[in-house]
């Protein structure tokens, strides 16, 4: 339940961000890489994706929060989050997220397989790939994909265990077209990650 409540917030979040926020973003045609640093984070990110500014991140982290609180949910907090745009093709949500005790690969599993077999049964997820367990910056993590019937398009995410804190990476693309016009992006992010802390 958990995990479930978690990313329909998240989607919720989003949602929201790209109704209010008017962010201006750079074309798929610049080139080069900056570099993302933060809540003990590393990666390598291309420059036509933009970081939307920490003011708005912290609007949309402490709604989350909120709304977590109000369903009574004190398992999980988002700790920290932060939002690469190129809008409105695709996105990346980077969430930091703090369980009162560590998560396993085989939670996180069951919790998003069943989020989505609910999801596919109500219509919201037209259907899914593979969840797989896979390592990332040297910790274990889980990966998978689906694809959304509304207006979230095609997405992938990445989840990062590290103790009790956990990075929930989202890439989501307007369409699967958009989606696969950035998988290089996606694949040199998932590559160049590094985890800073120690778990």
């Amino acid at each position: 339940m958990i995990i479930k409540q978690l990313l329909s917030l998240t989607i919720s979040a989003m949602t929201l961000m790209l109704v209010t926020l008017g962010l201006t973003t750079g074309s798929f045609g610049e080139s080069g890489f900056l570099d993302f640093k933060n809540n003990g984070l590393s990666f390598q990110y291309p420059s036509h994706l933009k970081l939307m500014n920490s003011t708005s991140t912290r609007k949309i982290q402490h709604m989350l929060n909120q709304q977590l609180q109000g369903m009574g949910n004190t398992q999980v907090s988002v700790v920290a989050l932060d939002v690469l745009l190129n809008l409105p093709a695709f996105r990346v949500m980077i969430a930091k997220e703090r369980f009162l005790t560590a998560p396993t690969p085989d939670y996180l599993i069951e919790e998003r397989k069943h989020f989505l077999h609910e999801a596919q049964q109500r219509g919201m997820v037209q259907s899914y790939g593979a969840i797989k367990k896979t390592r990332i910056a040297g910790h274990p993590a889980i990966e998978f994909h689906d694809l959304d019937q509304g207006a979230q398009g095609y997405g992938s995410r990445v989840r990062i265990l590290c103790g009790k804190d956990t990075w929930n990476i989202s890439f989501t693309g307007s369409s699967s077209h958009t989606y696969r016009q950035n998988q290089e992006a996606v694949t040199q992010i998932i590559n160049s990650m590094t985890v800073l802390e120690t778990c």
